[in-house]
């Protein structure tokens, strides 16, 4: 069996070695043998196996490491099992190990080497109407500038110098309106995977908001200054794409929906002057304090918890459902000053954005490689969304699963698109890499431990392969610049 350690450090100027190492131990294999291929990560992955040596080097020919540093232990023990208390495991890394492993052959082969990388790139809004891109550039070693280059959809700007002070550079650069993508390039150095970043355009996260209110009740909540002031909000007709709805009897609810309900219930009117107790702990009632207010409503209860009450009257409670969740607003605004308090848009504000969390569609439009990218469908029967599937940068394409909150973590650096019906593109998220301690390349080294044969990248002998082709046989163990490992021992 064989772990690909899946860091992206074998992208710098050890590749050459790494590959011919790779070669050479997988040569020590007869014909007859078999190998298994591990790629480590938070969870192990078989990349081939168990498969004759001709496989095996395919497997490794496809295999390009992208991920940021993480912990090979899982898919270590994994390997020990497969191995057993006969096998022998060949770590192959590119720096020195710093303790001793008794169980590993050690081989390193990687190339001190000067680096520079893309800490964080931002598009912000400008007062032009316009963005700021905005940019932290890191170097590691002795290189004292660079340069990186803005691209506008498929048209590069001219390339901007930086000077590196304390291994740390910053830049900003406006951009016009409507830019559409962006990508950010920098000068070409030992790792490339750090040197690109993609930001595409925010994705549209507007809350759509049903308003089934009569006209004489929606005058008297105001809630259209309410919602200009609030802002990102639309107002749609159809109930079923709504993610907030406003109404005086209960309806029913679609997963992901709010339903606010004024109903202060046919009974006796009463009114309340503060102070209120308010459930402060409440999302919904983040800085509402409702003092100076005075509230006519129904004498009645109200299902679900009780957010909102004066004395033992509730006046606003959170009804979980099903589906769903429902407010309801003990409250008549043909008197009293709720509505005119500076509480009634904050509540609102609250409830538009915790509408927002269910917005369909991608929740960025950018994720670093190793997270999790999200994309939420409508679950309407003839909506688009009734199947997905993810191409990747490459071409590639799989389905993702139907749940209506759908998850993928990108292995490629890049575009991704998700696609719906017929092929409709309905959102393109961009993943791109960054981990400062995998572009930091100054520790690489070149070594066996404990001693053994010199692997020679450019030469045809090795060595005696005799006793190394029995082991080889049981377990070819193969942790390619796995870096990382070393480095997070010397951290401890």
């Amino acid at each position: 069996g064989g772990v690909l350690a899946d860091a992206a450090s074998p992208a710098a100027g050890g590749r050459a070695r790494a590959g011919a190492a790779r070669r050479r131990l997988l040569g020590e294999l007869a014909a007859g043998d078999r190998a298994t291929l591990l790629r480590t990560g938070p969870r192990p992955a078989v990349l081939a196996g168990p498969v004759p040596p001709d496989a095996a080097r395919a497997a490794l020919a496809a295999w390009s490491p992208v991920q940021r540093r993480h912990d090979p232990a899982p898919a270590l023990d994994l390997a020990r099992e497969l191995a057993g208390p006969d096998g022998e495991i060949v770590f192959a890394t590119d720096t020195a190990p710093v303790a001793p492993a008794p169980d590993l052959s050690v081989v390193a082969f990687g190339e001190p080497r000067a680096n520079a990388a893309i800490l964080t790139a931002q598009r912000l809004p400008a007062a032009d109407g316009g963005e700021r891109l905005r940019l932290r550039l890191c170097s590691h070693g002795d290189l004292a500038a660079t340069a990186f280059t803005v691209v506008l959809g498929e048209v590069p700007q001219p390339p901007r110098e930086v000077v590196f002070a304390d291994g740390v550079a910053d830049a900003e650069v406006l951009l016009p309106a409507g830019a559409g993508d962006v990508r950010i390039e920098l000068r070409a150095d030992a790792l490339a995977i750090d040197d690109v970043a993609w930001l595409l355009p925010a994705p549209d996260r507007t809350v759509d908001v049903c308003d089934l209110l009569p006209a004489d009740e929606r005058r008297r909540l105001a809630l259209d200054r309410v919602f200009a002031a609030v802002g990102g909000v639309r107002h749609t007709a159809d109930p079923r794409r709504a993610q907030l709805l406003v109404a005086t009897r209960p309806g029913l609810l679609r997963p992901g929906q709010t339903e606010v309900l004024v109903a202060p219930g046919d009974g006796e009117r009463a009114g309340w002057r503060g102070p209120f107790v308010v459930d402060r702990t409440h999302p919904l009632l983040q800085g509402v304090a409702l003092a100076g207010v005075t509230w006519l409503g129904g004498t009645r209860e109200l299902p679900g918890q009780v957010l909102v009450a004066a004395g033992a009257q509730a006046l606003v409670a959170d009804e979980p459902l099903d589906a769903g969740r429902r407010l309801w607003l003990n409250l008549d605004a043909s008197a009293g000053n709720v509505v005119r308090a500076p509480d009634w848009p904050v509540l609102w504000s609250n409830l538009v954005e915790h509408a927002r969390r269910e917005v369909p569609g991608p929740e960025a439009g950018d994720v670093l490689l190793g997270e999790e990218a999200r994309y939420r469908r409508a679950l309407v029967a003839e909506g688009d969304d009734r199947e997905l599937v993810l191409e990747t940068p490459d071409g590639a394409r799989r389905p993702l699963a139907t749940d209506r909150l759908v998850g993928f973590v990108p292995e490629q650096p890049g575009v991704h698109r998700v696609l719906g019906s017929n092929d409709r593109l309905l959102a393109r998220i961009a993943a791109r890499f960054v981990d400062p301690a995998e572009s930091d390349l100054r520790d690489l080294a070149t070594g066996t431990w404990p001693e053994a044969p010199r692997i020679d990248a450019d030469g045809p002998g090795l060595r005696d392969g005799t006793a190394e082709r029995r082991w080889l046989a049981l377990l070819l163990l193969l942790l390619v610049l796995a870096d990382w490992w070393w480095l997070a021992r010397r951290g401890a």
